[in-house]
């Protein structure tokens, strides 16, 4: 625990967080905590622009700061000249990463919090371990950790909270299908190969799914994923809402689904802000360190191997088993425990 004086006080405070989508996700929970400690401190943040919109409708943000993905001289000093100008004296690094170690060295603040690395110590003044003593520990609480050096605890970490897409304002294809019911939301693919359950897996699914005539909405932004849902769409009771969907959308979309059904990626820890029931594929991660941070309506599905988790660098398999042997029916009973 930090002495008072570590404390910010009513002092502005910033947090960086640059992306991805779940990891800006996953420290919701430190906001809640930071906001439930210094209620009257304004909260500024900082992500990559790309990421702007999910940074938005977090609860407790009081300002979204955004930069650059590449970042030239000129945007650094411009961002310590807005730092400078808001008089922010602590900055929290969640990423810790190299660009976001340089924007924490350049704001000038005079805590500077970040977790310990081989190379990157020089942009901190407060550092903290990479990972706790305790393995495996999930993202949410070794995000939270750092909130240890302004003097917050994080002994109960709250749940995610679940966002309200009614208010949303929404395209025209999205609108026309949120009474549609029971529909389920799938998501064609991952983040990387490793985290891919494949096409043919999902394709046994969704006919299951068409053949009991449960509309399916098929999501996913890459070319692989919307030339997948291209082909899947021709199946009965299939929709493709492929191609890119603002978080918003994604959000309204899928909270207005039955079940949701995807891999370890972005979109699955979106729907984790709602109430629909989620059905969450796992294979080179382990849940217990990067699955959904809710506890109910949550079936997680993960073979039980020894090379598990992995670097996802390379595959000892040639067909990454982890992911593409988990069993669709298994799956397909899974999504059906939230069909009424």
């Amino acid at each position: 625990m930090s002495s008072v004086q570590d404390e910010p006080g009513e002092d502005d405070v910033l947090f960086i967080r640059l992306r991805l989508l779940g990891d800006i996700i996953f420290t919701i929970p430190s906001i809640e905590l930071f906001k439930r400690r210094f209620p009257r401190t304004r909260l500024h943040y900082v992500v990559e622009e790309r990421f702007a919109e999910i940074a938005g409708i977090i609860p407790g943000i009081d300002h979204i700061i955004t930069v650059p993905v590449r970042r030239s001289l000129k945007d650094i000093l411009a961002f310590r000249g807005q730092i400078k100008g808001l008089g922010i004296n602590t900055v929290i690094d969640f990423h810790s990463g190299p660009g976001s170690a340089v924007l924490t060295l350049a704001s000038g603040a005079t805590r500077r919090i970040g977790y310990r690395t081989p190379n990157r110590n020089w942009a901190y003044n407060r550092l903290v371990s990479r990972r706790s003593s305790a393995y495996p520990a999930h993202s949410v609480f070794n995000q939270a950790r750092l909130l240890e050096k302004i003097g917050i605890a994080i002994d109960v970490l709250p749940p995610l909270p679940v966002i309200d897409a009614r208010a949303f304002p929404l395209s025209s294809p999205v609108a026309a299908v949120q009474d549609i019911q029971p529909k389920v939301v799938v998501h064609l693919g991952a983040g990387n190969r490793f985290r891919d359950w494949g096409m043919e897996n999902f394709s046994a699914l969704i006919q299951h799914l068409s053949a009991r005539r449960i509309p399916v909405f098929l999501i996913g932004a890459n070319g692989e994923e919307m030339a997948r849902a291209a082909i899947l769409a021709k199946i009965a009771h299939v929709h493709d809402f492929s191609g890119p969907l603002s978080s918003r959308e994604m959000l309204a979309l899928i909270a207005s689904a039955a079940v949701y059904v995807g891999a370890d990626s972005g979109p699955l820890h979106v729907a984790s802000l709602t109430a629909t029931p989620l059905v969450a594929l796992y294979g080179p991660n382990l849940a217990e360190i990067s699955g959904p941070w809710r506890r109910e309506q949550v079936e997680i599905i993960q073979l039980e191997m020894a090379c598990r988790p992995c670097s996802q660098r390379k595959c000892k398999y040639d067909t990454i088993h982890c992911m593409r042997q988990i069993n669709v029916e298994r799956v397909y009973e899974a999504v059906s425990k939230f069909i009424k």
